[in-house]
Parts: structure tokens; C-alpha cells; sequence
């Protein structure tokens, strides 16, 4: 505890020497890509050598056994993929034994790092230290493989060589992962709604044979079985708001992962509940899969709900527009 307590006492103070410096408050990591729990925000760029192609060289005698200075020997999480604004991410690892931080961020975006201090002796491997830490992210971080930086870093502010460990962040528009993975096909139309505020609307669609889909009753069609209904089936994706519990999100999307049904589709806002809002602004975006291969957006309308015409679902609310499919 001394330990991990006097690498954030160094680590701070240099955050604190650069915002003096320049005659600013100390940067508190407000606003970045990446924010981490418990952690010391420092502006800049990450101390220590760019990363190794490949990472780090294996080193004779077993894994671990001769590791260099002030190396971070692997970093552990359970899945690449990070869903927008996902929040609590764990990730763990090792680091040689002259550490007392590690330092971490998204390589290429954000204005700094954040420091984790390194925790106790790993049992199984006696020259190499654990860290853990908590990672959320912000739901509008641009889309795509971008890696997680890790630097070990002693108890001046040095650091070592730095390792890269992919991530895919997702983008906010459904797209298969689409983004870190171009092999992956686009839904074929997607009907999005956002909106800036905690407001409970309801994207509602009616469908050419006049089947209302909307978060209560999300699907075009329901399984007989009451089994899971296929991935080919549109549906929309969420609830966003529901219950006036906030979620992050303010969006709901109608997904067609095939082309849909040929006809006309009548899209509406339904302000359900205003959760104490005098009114709200919404944007719908209509996106459509291209010749590319990605999802392009063809039509966008923007409006405005007030909290005195909330609905509770007695009607499928504000008419936005209507999509012919030929």
C-alpha cells in the first residue's frame, strides 16, 4: 500500500507541476476517451519508448524469466470488443518488479494518460508485480481497432517500453463491427433516434402491412415457439429512457439486417414519459448500406418534443417522416 501510494503521490505531482506551469488548474481527465477509476490524470504523452512491433521479445529460459527493465509483461481483459460508453471494463496484468505505475491511455486520441499503481509480488512469477484497474468510455469515442497503451513506469516518472493491445471500440450505430472488421456485413438500413436529453421517447415504425414496432414490442415478428427469434429478423435494439432510468444511450435504433419489405414505412417519435423535462430535441438519421460496403447516412430530420404532450404510450407520438422500399 506504501508503494502504490508513493507512486501517486510522484505521479501526481508532476500532473501538478505541468498544469502550474502553464498557470492552469490541474487537468483532472474530464472529458477524455478513456477515464479510469481511482486513477492520476497527467496531460501528454505517455513516458518510455514507442512499442515493439510484436511486443515484447520472449525471453530465454521461460516466460517472465529475464525480463527487462521496467516492462510490462502482458495485459489481460476478456473481451476486445468495447460497446460506446461502456463503463467498468476490467483489465489486469503483470510488470516487472522496478515499477511502482503503470501508465495507461488509447494510443492517438485524448490529451493524456492515466497512472494505475502496481499492486503486489505475483506469486507464480516472483520478478513480476500485478496491476488492475477499472476502464469506462465515452459513447462517442471514434469507432475502430485502436489500441490500449500500457507503460511501466518507475518512481521517478520513467518509463519503459511502451505495448499495444488492440480494442475494438464499437461505433454507436449498429453496424456489426463493421469498423474494426470490414469482412463483418452492415445491416442492410438502419432507422436511428437520438435525442439531448434524459426524456423517455419511443422510436415507433410502423411497417407496410401495418405492424407497429417500437421498444415495448420490438420485433416484426415473434417466434411461435417462444424461442430466439433469428439475427436476420429486424428489431429494434433497446429501450432507451425506459422507466426514466438513464442509461447513457438517448438513442434507439430499428435495425433491417436484409433489405426490408417492400412498401412504405411511417417513423415516429412518441414522447412516452418527459421524466420531469420541460422538452427535448431529436435528430432521426436514416442509414443505408452502400456499394463500399458501410453504412452511409440518406436522410436526416430533426425535431422538438414537449414534456406536456408525453403520451405514456397511448399513441405512437410525433409523425418524422416516411421510407418508400422498392
Amino acid at each position: 500500500m506504501r508503494r502504490a501510494l508513493f507512486a501517486l503521490g510522484v505521479l501526481a505531482m508532476v500532473g501538478v507541476a505541468v498544469a502550474c506551469s502553464d498557470g492552469q488548474a490541474a487537468n483532472t481527465g474530464a472529458g477524455e476517451p478513456m477515464q479510469v477509476s481511482g486513477a492520476q490524470f497527467v496531460p501528454g504523452e505517455l513516458p518510455g519508448e514507442l512499442p515493439v512491433d510484436g511486443g515484447p521479445a520472449e525471453p530465454e529460459g521461460g516466460a517472465h524469466a529475464t525480463l527487462g527493465p521496467l516492462t510490462v509483461a502482458e495485459v489481460d481483459f476478456n473481451n476486445v470488443n468495447v460497446i460506446p460508453g461502456a463503463s467498468g471494463k476490467s483489465f489486469s496484468g503483470l510488470v516487472t518488479s522496478d515499477a511502482v505505475a503503470v501508465g495507461v491511455r488509447l494510443a492517438g486520441i485524448g490529451t493524456g494518460y492515466w497512472v494505475v499503481p502496481v499492486g503486489g509480488r505475483d506469486g507464480q512469477l516472483p520478478t513480476t508485480d500485478d496491476f488492475a484497474f477499472s476502464a469506462s468510455f465515452d459513447i462517442n469515442d471514434p469507432p475502430g481497432n485502436r489500441p490500449l497503451r500500457v507503460v511501466a513506469i518507475d518512481a521517478h516518472g520513467n518509463g519503459g517500453t511502451q505495448l499495444d493491445t488492440e480494442l475494438c471500440l464499437e461505433w454507436r450505430i449498429p453496424d456489426n463491427r463493421h469498423e474494426c472488421d470490414p469482412a463483418n456485413p452492415v445491416p442492410a438500413v438502419v432507422f436511428t433516434l437520438q435525442w439531448d436529453t434524459n426524456f423517455d421517447v419511443d422510436l415507433h415504425v410502423i411497417t407496410p402491412d401495418g405492424t407497429d414496432v417500437n421498444p415495448k414490442t420490438n420485433l416484426l415478428a415473434y417466434p411461435v415457439d417462444a424461442g430466439q427469434p433469428p439475427a436476420s429478423d429486424p428489431r429494434i435494439d433497446r429501450d432507451s429512457l425506459g422507466q426514466c432510468v438513464p442509461d447513457g444511450w438517448r438513442q434507439e435504433d430499428m435495425i433491417f439486417p436484409d433489405y426490408p419489405a417492400l412498401g412504405l414505412y411511417d417513423i415516429y417519435a412518441d414522447p412516452f414519459a418527459s421524466c420531469g423535462q420541460a422538452a427535448v430535441r431529436f435528430v432521426l438519421t436514416i442509414y443505408e448500406a452502400g456499394s463500399d460496403g458501410a453504412l452511409h447516412a440518406t436522410f436526416t430530420q430533426a425535431g422538438e418534443l414537449l414534456g406536456s404532450s408525453a403520451t405514456g404510450g397511448g399513441s405512437t407520438g410525433l409523425f418524422i417522416a416516411e421510407k418508400q422500399f422498392n
